[in-house]
This record gives C-alpha cells, sequence and structure tokens, in this order.
C-alpha cells in the first residue's frame, strides 16, 4: 500500500471512507447523515487547501486518509479515517505518524471508540470539547 498525497479529483471517495470509518462504531444511518455536511464530506477545495494523505490500495484507490489543518491558533489534526475492511492493519499508525513527521505539535478531538487508538500513538488527553454536532462531549488530545 502506497502512502501518497489526496488529489482533488479523490474527494467524493474520501467522504465516502469517513462516513463508513464513522458507521463501524456501530452509529445509525440517520445518524451518519445528520453528520455528513458537519465533519464527513471532503471537498477538492478542502484538499487543496490543506496537506492530505492518503493510503492507496493496489490500484491507486484511497482505503484510509488524514488532514492536518494549520493555522496561526496551531495546527490541528481534522480527518483520520480508515475504511473498515482495512483497520487493524497499521494504515491508521501509518497516516497518524505522517502528520506528526509534518507538525511537531497538534491537537485533535475523539470520537471515544478511537481515544485508545490515539493514547497508544503518544497523544495525550488534555481535555473534553462538546460537540454541537455531536450533540456529546470529545475527548480533546495534544500530540506529543
Amino acid at each position: 500500500m502506497q502512502l501518497r498525497a489526496a488529489r482533488p479529483d479523490e474527494a467524493e471517495r474520501l467522504s465516502e471512507i469517513a462516513r463508513l470509518s464513522k458507521a463501524h462504531w456501530g452509529y445509525s444511518a440517520a445518524r451518519i447523515d445528520s453528520w455528513r455536511a458537519a465533519f464527513l464530506t471532503v471537498s477538492g477545495d478542502y484538499i487543496t487547501a490543506h496537506s492530505v494523505w492518503v493510503v492507496a490500495d493496489e490500484a491507486d484507490r484511497p482505503v484510509a486518509f488524514a488532514a492536518l489543518e494549520r493555522s496561526a491558533a496551531g495546527d490541528a489534526l481534522e480527518h483520520l479515517w480508515v475504511r473498515p475492511a482495512y483497520i487493524g492493519r497499521g494504515i491508521g499508525r501509518r497516516l497518524f505518524q505522517r502528520v506528526a513527521s509534518e507538525s511537531p505539535a497538534f491537537t485533535f478531538t475523539s470520537d471515544p471508540h478511537a481515544d485508545d487508538f490515539y493514547t497508544r500513538m503518544g497523544a495525550r488527553k488534555i481535555g473534553v470539547v462538546n460537540s454541537d454536532h455531536q450533540a456529546r462531549a470529545l475527548t480533546l488530545f495534544r500530540y506529543p
């Protein structure tokens, strides 16, 4: 599997990966659909504006992606999604390490199901953030 920069024409595939990955945790189709516009959709413009990497299969189709957003307030990991059939193969680790190689320090929020993964990656919990979109609290992490 190849790690490479995402292309703007892959936006719909990346959005599909985000939705499938989130649904992997047992969220209903209605809930996934309600989150679609808020944080489960990636546009070609988004890919152009931010650092977005994909892990692609042998046919060069993305199976996972991560995105780093840079701003004056600091860097943020905004996406890290793995297609469910590829979870557990080290792809998420590879993407996280790619983001960490690009940014010496960044923050991000996590779905509670992924908290253990991020802790294993070396991130530390620094608080909680109330998510209006998800109507619940999410863990706030900082790396390193």
